[in-house]
């Protein structure tokens, strides 16, 4: 199995609960993703993200159809316009 922990910086933290509904619409409409988890950043912390997401995938295929997903693309485009800065993770489990 692999994870991909994604976080961003948004321009404007109220997007933040958009954002969340919109990844999480990838639940059932992307067959690679076999779990996910978005949560909204409580944390006052300077170094603190605004948001997360974690998808688990069931090997390295999986993940790299993720990546050319249609409907993944589509989130894309909306995380692209709303996101100031992005870290990413993706570990074997």
């Amino acid at each position: 199995m692999i994870r991909r922990i994604s976080m961003w910086r948004l321009h404007d933290k109220k997007d933040a609960e958009e954002m969340k509904t919109v990844l999480l619409t990838m639940k059932g409409n992307v067959p690679s993703l076999t779990d996910i988890e978005v949560g909204i950043n409580i944390s006052k912390h300077n170094a603190a993200y605004d948001i997360v997401f974690m998808g688990s995938f069931k090997n390295a295929d999986a993940l790299a159809e993720f990546e050319t997903d249609e409907f993944h693309k589509s989130i894309g485009k909306f995380v692209n316009k709303v996101r100031e800065s992005r870290v990413v993770v993706e570990y074997e489990y």
